[in-house]
């Protein structure tokens, strides 16, 4: 058995290869139901704990049923992988406890594994064999759009250390757009320049390599390699657009509020902070509460601010995460949609026309544009040579983000399928060209 994970910032996923034949996803499954993927989304209840005393860590649909349940009460956290390449976030106090990133992570991957129909299969393999993980192309780019290298190297660093920290010992990476040509070149019948584009929810990763019947055969993949390169933003930064402009003004943001016979500004970085809802809960704190609560005495826009508070103070960043992604899926299919959010006091009906929305995000689809041109540039290739472009990932369905792609290359260039998988199942793909003997 051959095994590939895709950690992935929202979505998480395993696949299986034997010796011969196409790789195949392992479900999990959840309430009678079974899922292609697995939300990398953990909560913590003060009340749900272990034998042993420790809290216990809901994962996945379980997570996301307990936080519900439960009105909003406890601890949610999302998004852990974007924290990987960060030196600053080591470890957060949970009810008392200390877990550091990679307790997180394991914790996310372990309830994976366990959600699955093949625990046991599963576990026995990845703890005798190699396991493929994926891995973006850039993990962080500093503010001068220059590649990070200490930092990318930290945040493999700590990937590796979270899985051999449940048992996984024998961790190898590969890039994920990589991956994604695996899962590609499986249905192919001749050999093929490609360009693999992979949206995840943090990063924006594209590859440029030969695929096909020749190049099958290959252990490494090093030399059809053509270039790589990426960007870190994608899934997470266009919803970031729809909070900034359908919520932040609707909460207090852009009015002022009366301070020592001066009128000033509500502050920028709680509504900052919004746009990574995941992070709402960090700032859930007595000091920003007791700075809401008097700004809200004479800010001209009080209920907002009220408003604010409630929203950060009750945990809605989930809620509100829902919304958006509802959103960004009814502007993928139709030309306007209703941002709809309702978490009393609190009531949004937004009406979004798809061109507000790709213009918000121009600024995102600009530089994701200057990143491939860029990999074209550095790598002397013409679009008119790249005989395919195969995109995967939650933003590839964004009809603008498609657009970029069909400008420089051809609308009957572009390919795609197993948008939210294509990861996961050419990691085991890859790990079978690797190990095979």
């Amino acid at each position: 058995m051959f095994i590939g994970l895709d950690f992935g910032t929202t979505n998480s996923a395993l696949a299986v290869a034997s010796p011969q034949g196409p790789a195949r996803l392992v479900p999990v499954q959840h309430e009678g139901a079974e899922f292609d993927t697995f939300r990398s989304i953990l909560y913590f209840d003060n009340e749900e704990r272990e034998e042993s005393g420790r809290l216990h860590a809901f994962a996945g649909p379980a997570a996301m049923d307990a936080y519900l349940d439960r009105g909003g009460d406890g601890r949610l956290i999302q998004s852990v992988k974007s924290y990987l390449a960060n030196p600053n976030f080591t470890a957060t106090n949970i009810f008392g406890t200390r877990y550091t990133l990679e307790n997180l992570i394991g914790f996310i991957v372990t309830r994976l594994i366990e959600a699955t129909a093949e625990t046991d299969t599963l576990n026995e393999a990845m703890r005798s064999g190699p396991v493929v993980v994926g891995r973006p192309a850039r993990f962080v780019r500093n503010s001068l759009g220059v590649p990070d290298e200490g930092h990318d190297r930290l945040a493999v660093k700590r990937l590796g250390e979270a899985l051999r920290g449940i048992g996984i010992p024998d961790v190898h990476f590969e890039f994920e757009p990589v991956a994604a040509a695996h899962a590609y070149e499986a249905s192919l019948d001749r050999d093929e320049l490609v360009l693999i584009g992979d949206f995840g929810g943090g990063t924006s990763d594209f590859c440029l390599l030969h695929v096909g019947p020749g190049t099958r055969g290959l252990r490494q993949r090093g030399e059809t390699i053509i270039g790589v390169s990426g960007v870190g933003l994608a899934g997470d930064a266009f919803d970031a657009r729809l909070i900034e402009h359908c919520v932040a003004p609707r909460l207090g943001k852009g009015t002022s509020y009366e301070s020592g016979g001066k009128t000033l500004p509500v502050p920028s970085w709680p509504y900052d902070t919004m746009k990574r809802w995941h992070e709402l809960s960090l700032i859930n704190t007595g000091k920003t509460r007791r700075m809401l609560a008097e700004i809200g005495r004479t800010a001209e826009a009080a209920d907002q601010v009220a408003a604010l508070a409630n929203l950060i103070e009750e945990e809605q960043g989930f809620a509100l995460s829902r919304a958006v992604e509802a959103t960004k899926i009814d502007l993928s299919a139709g030309d306007r949609a209703n941002f709809h959010f309702d978490a009393a006091p609190i009531r949004i009906d937004a009406e979004v026309t798809r061109s507000d929305f790709e213009a918000w995000i121009a600024p995102e689809l600009g530089a994701i544009a200057e990143c491939v041109d860029g990999l074209l540039e550095e790598t002397g290739t013409a679009p008119s040579r790249v005989d395919r472009v195969f995109l995967t990932g939650g933003s590839s369905f964004i009809p603008a983000v498609r657009q970029l792609f069909a400008d420089r290359f051809g609308g009957g260039k572009l390919a795609s399928s197993g948008e939210l998988t294509s990861v996961a199942t050419g990691l085991a793909l890859a790990a079978r060209q690797r190990f095979l003997d």
